[in-house]
This record gives structure tokens, sequence and C-alpha cells, in this order.
């Protein structure tokens, strides 16, 4: 089976992206969905995080407070190392078992949605890897829209991830996500029609 890794930037259309391979029939797992499974309250994983973080980053009601959790590792690069350490293991796991059942029901193909593909590292696991591309000024006014938040704190975020250029240069496929849906869509689309391929190889 064919590995699809799918990334981009924050607010680069990634999801949307994401939707339109499910749209057309691929299975399309999305880690961000795997890592709030690992972190349910009474798994290990969120046991773990209480006690290296402390009840500061536990809503009233027992889940993991995302947003203290959030604010935390965007200001601290070794806390996120820290994080990650506890979550990512897990969901590699749990995509490890969602790829066998895939494997196992006949797909040729599946894509993986990881935000933060490169900066884990885990471009490896993949046999090749999209970046859903928008230029970093893009990103900040389509941030600072959807989140509600000032410009120096989309600039924030935008800086605790890999540059998006620097992800562009990366990739083995690059989705132009600046000129509308249909242009998006036709880019999707192409690039099926060479993973199909791919598959069949």
């Amino acid at each position: 089976m064919l590995v699809v890794g799918l990334t981009g930037g924050i607010a680069s259309g990634k999801s949307t992206v994401s939707r339109m391979f499910a749209d057309e029939g691929i299975p399309v797992i999305c880690a961000d969905e795997l890592a709030r499974d690992a972190v349910k309250p009474g798994s290990p994983a969120l046991e773990e995080i209480h006690r290296t973080f402390g009840n500061e980053v536990l809503a009233e009601d027992g889940t993991l407070d995302r947003v203290a959790m959030a604010r935390l590792v965007f200001q601290d690069a070794g806390k996120r190392k820290l994080l990650e350490s506890i979550i990512h293991p897990r969901v590699a796991e749990a995509q490890q078992k969602k790829l066998r059942c895939l494997e196992l029901e006949g797909h040729g193909i599946a894509v993986i949605d990881v935000p933060l593909l490169y900066e884990s590292g885990w471009e490896k696991a993949f046999d090749l890897v999209i970046v859903v591309h928008v230029p970093q000024d893009v990103q900040e006014q389509r941030l600072v829209e959807r989140d509600k938040i000032s410009l120096e704190d989309a600039r924030a975020r935008l800086k605790a991830q890999m540059p998006i250029e620097e992800k562009k240069k990366r990739a083995d496929r690059v989705i132009d996500n600046t000129r509308g849906m249909e242009h998006t869509l036709d880019q999707v689309k192409e690039i099926l029609v060479q993973l199909k391929a791919l598959a069949r190889q």
C-alpha cells in the first residue's frame, strides 16, 4: 500500500485538501484525531501528561485543557518536545493499526494528515509527502481572521512551526492553495492520478 503524508502550515488549507482526498474515495487518517484519542480521560498518555506538567493542563472535567497546554508548549520548545515524546509514539502505534486494517480491506493508497510532519521527523514514515502551500503572509491573514487573534499572536504560532517555504522545498508534491477551491481540487485530482499509477507499481 502507498502511504502518503499530507502536511502544510497553520491555516494553509490542509484540512480542506484532506476532505478532497476523502471525497475522491481515498482513506484519510487524521493524526490530530489519533492524538485526541490518545489523551482521553483515563488514558496512560493523559496520566503521564498530568504527572509531567501538573494540574494546570487539566480542565475541571478531567480532560486535557488544550488551550493551557498550547500556551505552555508554544512558548517553550523543550516542553513541546516533552509533550511530543509522550503523544507521538502512541499516535504512531494507532496509525500502524489503522494502516494494517486498510491494507486488509484492499486499499492501495492511504493519506495520513499530519500537521507537524517535518517538525516531528516523520517524513521517512511515508512513501511520499504532499505539502499544501500558501505564502506566510496569507497564513498570517487567515489565522488572524479564523482564530480572532492578533497578528503578533499569529506570527508567534507560525514561528513554532517550520517555515512553509522550507516545507515546500522538502515536499515530493506541492498543492498551491491560493487560487480558490476549484484550482485546488484540480491539483488533488492530478496528483491522485500519479498516486494511483505509483500504487499499481
